[in-house]
């Protein structure tokens, strides 16, 4: 009980500073849930809402593990696709001149397409249709397989093969092939107006994706004014209706608790052995970055699992404030949701708050 009283304290006083409004948070072991709880503001505009372990945090690219990588290995072993397919294979239109033709799915869920790590495709497309015909034309960075840059546009690309692979909307392919299996009602795309006040608020405006568009921007009319709130944050998600593999994903602690429990296993064998190797192996060795299918290994130097988790550890983090850690040598998970770009997009170190939550939630 002290360890987790100690967790709550840390974490209350970086509400304390500013940090962040709220946060969810959830600490597991094989014998179970060791601590779990919120605390903060889940809302401060347009009202006051208090956080709780209730409360559905914006998942951000927590989305490209839990949904992205996930449903990559899920429709593999229905045989609808293979991670070695070329892009291509699914979508036909995929048809850019050079190296970018011979980019795979291995690639797009590893980083390692050559694709550039982010653009503002919102400013020149709308919808699945315009950003596969703007994505074609956007040139690689580097040829694929040369090395990891983690990028968004091959992610959002990703997320356009599942859907042709599958047979479904994303939305709906994530909801009946890893939700429902798992009797998931806190994690979802869209989520219903019905849902807004268990939500927690993201950013008022968009200050930060308006500096990072730059002169691109200029003359663009569609940057948000209001608070984000039940709606998804990341812009690119938004153009393309609220659904893609890299960002879109709402969730609480405890359902993202519940589906790495599935990828540490075995949890109910919703992924089998061989799948969950990939999410742990290093399959990117040598090209600058240690990463496996859809997660970032602590293998790396700096990464959020700081010196509290083993090497062997693997997780993502989300721009929103959020992460998910997962390591295999003490069979622990550590879910960390806040939404600190709520009201506004702060300039804080987030990893080292990760990092201390990590070191304490490892001596529970």
């Amino acid at each position: 009980m002290r360890g987790a009283a100690r967790l709550e304290d840390y974490l209350r006083a970086h509400v304390a500073a500013g940090d962040f409004p709220g946060a969810s948070y959830l600490v597991a072991g094989d014998g179970g849930i060791l601590a779990e709880g919120a605390l903060g503001s889940a809302v401060l505009r347009p009202e006051r809402i208090a956080a709780a372990t209730s409360t559905l945090y914006d998942l951000a690219s927590l989305t490209k593990p839990i949904a992205g990588s996930c449903l990559a290995a899920l429709l593999s072993s229905e045989g609808r696709l293979s991670c070695d397919d070329p892009l291509s294979r699914h979508l036909r239109e995929w048809s850019p001149p050079g190296d970018a033709a011979r980019v795979t799915l291995l690639d797009l869920l590893t980083h390692r397409s050559g694709l550039p790590a982010w653009r503002p495709v919102y400013i020149h497309a709308s919808g699945r249709d315009e950003y596969l015909e703007w994505l074609k034309r956007l040139p690689l960075d580097r040829p694929p397989g040369e090395r990891v840059v983690y990028s968004d546009p091959g992610y959002i690309l990703l997320g356009f093969a599942l859907e042709r692979a599958g047979g479904a909307p994303l939305h709906r392919l994530f909801a009946e092939k890893v939700a429902r299996p798992l009797a998931l009602r806190d994690l979802l795309y869209r989520p219903p107006r019905s849902l807004r006040r268990r939500i927690a608020a993201t950013e008022a405006g968009n200050r930060r994706e308006r500096v990072l568009a730059g002169t691109e921007g200029d003359g663009y009319n569609g940057w948000r004014t209001g608070v984000a709130w039940g709606e998804v944050h990341d812009l690119n998600a938004r153009a393309l209706g609220g659904s893609s593999a890299h960002a879109g994903l709402f969730g609480t602690a405890r359902a993202v608790f519940l589906v790495a429990r599935e990828i540490l296993g075995p949890g109910t064998c919703l992924l089998d052995e061989r799948q969950r190797e990939l999410m742990r192996d290093n399959l990117t060795a040598g090209l600058g970055e240690d990463r496996s299918l859809g997660f970032l290994l602590a293998s790396n130097p700096g990464t959020p699992a700081g010196s509290g988790l083993s090497r062997r550890s693997f997780g993502h983090t989300g721009f929103t404030g959020t992460s998910l850690w997962i390591d295999p040598d003490a069979r622990r998970l550590y879910v960390l949701l806040t939404n600190r770009v709520h009201p506004e997009c702060r300039e804080i170190d987030m990893n080292a708050i990760r990092r201390g939550f990590h070191e304490i939630a490892a001596a529970l």
